[in-house]
């Protein structure tokens, strides 16, 4: 029994020690990393124009030239930390024909991190002011992904002589925030993952996986910095607070009368409820529907095939 406890005691004390080094890691890594968020702040160049809306500034970036009306306009999925180089995979391959732009909300990109309301109508209103101020104006192709197709729906619903229409990526649509959609699990990420933030975690390699493969050096640099900086701030989490209401407002809003062309992805990184939801909302509204297979960020892995539809539907459209 004595030599029992003696071996009890051992591995608590080599527990002990374990935990208490791996602690001391956690907060030097903390103090690290908000020692280098400061020295960073100069590091952080915006490649496009920051478009000054009062008490903050949204970022706007656009290439191409727009002699084949209207510009597409790419509205970002919840929490992707820099949506100018996300989409860069899509948006490279169409800019030599069409006007192309990003938006970058509050909180994303290279956009102020405010407290700003993020009820559907705020964040449209902020996004065509932002494009206002860029001297970007309408009739607009908008291109949303994942839950940015809330805003574009209401965005149609609300000012539909400004759209032409819709191509969805992997866009969401109001019954994917139904009773499958659980708020509690979403804040408790949220919440963990904004002390991960904190600790300084995501500056381990491999922790938050970014896509760099259309990037230049100079740009995937950027991109970390933006992912340091901006990673599950807490603009991105009220707007995920706000999603189920932004549906609601969304579903109960009318029918849209613009042509959408839906691009779908597996659903396996969401849920069994996301290809149902998609195919209801393109037989409800008229639209075309391509299904491909692989994850949620489509434009990572078929933006070759896509923009081939994608220049099909917009010759239709334009005529």
């Amino acid at each position: 029994e004595r030599k029992q406890m003696k071996v009890f005691r051992k591995i608590l004390k080599v527990m002990g020690i374990t935990i208490g080094i791996f602690a001391g890691l956690i907060c030097i890594l903390a103090i690290y990393n908000q020692i280098a968020l400061k020295a960073e702040t100069d590091d952080i160049i915006p490649n496009g124009q920051m478009i000054d809306l009062g008490d903050y500034r949204v970022h706007v970036y656009s290439e191409g030239e727009n002699e084949k009306a209207p510009t597409l306009v790419f509205l970002s999925g919840s929490a992707t930390v820099a949506p100018v180089y996300d989409f860069k995979a899509l948006y490279s391959r169409i800019s030599d024909e069409y006007q192309i732009a990003v938006v970058e909300k509050a909180g994303y990109g290279y956009s102020d991190i405010v407290e700003v309301d993020r009820d559907v109508a705020s964040m449209v209103m902020e996004v065509r002011s932002a494009l206002n101020g860029a001297g970007i104006e309408a009739p607009y192709v908008l291109l949303p992904h994942s839950m940015s197709g809330l805003e574009a729906i209401y965005w149609v619903q609300n000012y539909p002589d400004e759209i032409s229409g819709i191509i969805g990526i992997d866009m969401a649509v109001p019954d994917a925030y139904d009773k499958e959609y659980n708020l509690i699990i979403s804040k408790t990420m949220m919440t963990l993952g904004r002390a991960s933030v904190k600790l300084g975690l995501l500056r381990i390699p491999g922790i938050y996986p970014l896509n760099e493969a259309p990037l230049t050096e100079k740009e995937a640099k950027q991109q970390r910095l933006l992912m340091y900086r901006n990673a599950v701030n807490p603009v991105y989490i009220a707007e995920g607070q706000k999603v189920y209401e932004n549906a609601q407002t969304v579903k109960t809003g009318g029918a849209i009368s613009c042509p959408v062309l839906m691009f779908c992805s597996d659903g396996t990184e969401i849920g069994d409820f996301w290809i149902p939801t998609q195919e209801k909302f393109a037989e409800e509204n008229q639209a075309k529907i391509i299904c491909f297979d692989c994850g949620h960020y489509i434009h990572y892995y078929k933006s070759e095939e896509m923009v081939d539809h994608i220049e099909s539907f917009l010759a239709e459209i334009i005529g």
